[in-house]
């Protein structure tokens, strides 16, 4: 697997493009994050649908810099980046997986690895149906299960600054049709979960600009439990409390991000 120092001259040179200033926060602080945790489950918000450009390649920089190059990424992406031709080759390379993984065989991987990181957007495909300065519901919950069966803390990284980077329009039901049978309706329907049909509306991605200024802070969030009922609602209810805290938790760095 690549190391992060081998993205870092590729994430550098395009956040150089992206932002002309950029702020980061950590606590506690980043060096001791690193030194004391050698893998982590990396959590953004999303804020527009390209709106995690800027976001990994600021955190890549400042991992490299405090001596974390030598760190393994590998993303959590969704099926449908590996099911379209001109994405596949962009979802291998940030996934560093030719697949996506099944759920057991992602928390093998990850339990196995010595030093490395599992990056999650966990809003996924919600990002597309929502304003960027806001921070939308989870689509999954099990990045939660994740780092407690891995027994990793969650680095949760927020940022502002590119919520202009999208809008939102209306979305007329023979577009919707189009799209089905140019992407086919099973590739759609798995990505937006029905969404876009529900809705009529859309967050569209538009063309990235400079930015003057985009900022982030991380925080490390200790799950409050190491163990989960093997099966039944029990589990499933501890896991949606904690992906609560972290939801809440999100959402107030952001709201201090804006202040």
């Amino acid at each position: 697997m690549r190391r992060l120092i081998e993205y870092e001259a590729v994430t550098s040179r395009l956040l150089g493009l992206l932002a002309r200033s950029t702020k980061f926060e950590s606590q506690p602080g980043l060096d001791r994050i690193l030194a004391e945790n050698p893998k982590l489950l990396v959590v953004f918000n999303h804020g527009t649908p390209l709106s995690w450009l800027p976001a990994a390649c600021l955190l890549t920089s400042h991992v490299c810099a405090r001596g974390g190059g030598h760190r393994k990424p590998f993303a959590v992406m969704d099926r449908f980046f590996y099911s379209v031709p001109l994405l596949q080759s962009l979802a291998k390379y940030i996934s560093q997986t030719d697949r996506p993984l099944r759920f057991q065989e992602l928390i093998e991987a990850f339990q196995k690895m010595e030093a490395g990181d599992l990056v999650v957007f966990p809003e996924g495909s919600n990002c597309f149906f929502g304003p960027g300065d806001k921070l939308q519901p989870f689509r999954s919950n099990r990045f939660v299960e994740i780092a407690i069966e891995a027994r990793v803390p969650i680095l949760i990284c927020v940022h502002r600054g590119s919520e202009h980077w999208a809008k939102t329009v209306p979305v007329a039901p023979w577009l919707y049709l189009s799209l089905q049978s140019i992407l086919g309706g099973t590739v759609i329907d798995r990505f937006f979960q029905g969404r876009l049909e529900k809705s009529g509306k859309v967050t569209i991605p538009l063309l990235p600009t400079p930015m003057d200024h985009f900022e982030m802070c991380v925080e490390l969030h200790q799950p409050s439990t190491w163990t989960l009922p093997t099966a039944g609602a029990e589990r499933t209810e501890r896991i949606e409390a904690e992906a609560r805290q972290v939801f809440e938790k999100m959402t107030g760095m952001l709201s201090e991000l804006t202040r």
